[in-house]
């Protein structure tokens, strides 16, 4: 799928297209070997030589974080943009590129009135234009977390959900990273490949993905905040049962002794022989626990 511009052309293949033709084009067979390379990290090498800027990009769907990844490799020229699709499972990055056609032809501009940078601009800005409103769904989500942790019991599950978001947020963090460095490649045009002037929107599109880095560092931040907070009220409720736990002591800790000391049952013990003895033994229990917890609550310990 190629697209004719005012200068060059733009496409769309298949790694086995790019396998089959990468002579014809000129490129060298490491950057064909690196577009099938190590899929786990984000992080990939990057070509630069006088007539060629070559990377791969592994694409997250942010719905599904820890599905699948997208991955294409990007071949650009002054005169070519390639976009190779060397994984698409669900024929996003194909739509995405014809999403990109599609704008240049709706708005009048056209194709043949752009570059291949600058179409390769709008296809790597289309890839996070969402992205913010899902970073900032995601810390709504959390500041709910934090309000129902607040106010209602702690749940045990509460602190499995805050490290499964923190996983998340680095997953995601990774991502940015390595839009950024790519971003930086071609804003940097060390081959002097593109005019001074389309160079520049490459700065916009690393400001952007810098921007949501930034936000996910704060988001990471804001998960270990959450934990920190959780732990406090755990702490909360520990110290407070202890508190309880004290009062009924002490409160118990007179009666126990007057238990003690009735129980001795010495034969001169006068109260032993007494006719009201057992109740007068009650009302001074009763009014030692009455005691015990006004002066607790003078105290604000109850």
């Amino acid at each position: 799928m190629f697209y004719e511009l005012k200068r060059g052309r733009v496409g769309l293949i298949t790694l086995q297209e790019l396998q089959d033709d990468y002579v014809m084009y000129g490129f060298p067979e490491q950057t064909v070997l690196e577009c099938g390379g190590n899929s786990y990290n984000f992080r990939s090498n990057h070509y630069v030589r006088d007539d060629l800027i070559f990377t791969v990009l592994d694409i997250i769907d942010m719905l599904n974080v820890f599905g699948e990844k997208d991955r294409v490799a990007l071949y650009i020229r002054h005169d070519l943009c390639l976009i190779v699709d060397v994984k698409d499972e669900d024929g996003s990055i194909r739509k995405q590129f014809e999403h990109v056609v599609e704008r240049y032809e709706t708005n009048g501009q056209g194709l043949k009135q752009t570059v291949p940078e600058t179409f390769l601009y709008h296809f790597l800005d289309f890839l996070i234009q969402d992205d913010k409103k899902f970073l900032e769904n995601m810390e709504f989500h959390m500041s709910v977390l934090e309000t129902k942790m607040l106010k209602e019991p702690v749940d045990p599950a509460f602190i499995n959900e805050i490290l499964s978001i923190k996983k998340e947020l680095m997953y995601i963090w990774n991502y940015y990273e390595q839009l950024i460095d790519v971003g930086e490649v071609l804003r940097d045009n060390e081959n002097d490949m593109f005019p001074v002037e389309n160079a520049r929107r490459f700065s916009i599109f690393t400001d952007r993905a810098i921007r949501l880095s930034e936000n996910v560092k704060y988001l990471k931040e804001y998960t270990v905040q959450l934990r920190e907070t959780h732990d406090a009220m755990l702490d909360y409720n520990l110290n407070n049962i202890m508190k309880l736990l004290t009062v009924i002591t002490t409160v118990f800790l007179p009666l126990t002794l007057i238990v003690g000391w009735y129980g001795m049952n010495f034969a001169n013990m006068p109260e032993l022989t007494w006719k009201y003895g057992y109740y007068g033994v009650i009302l001074f229990s009763a009014a030692v626990i009455i005691f015990c917890i006004a002066a607790f609550k003078k105290h604000k310990l109850l």
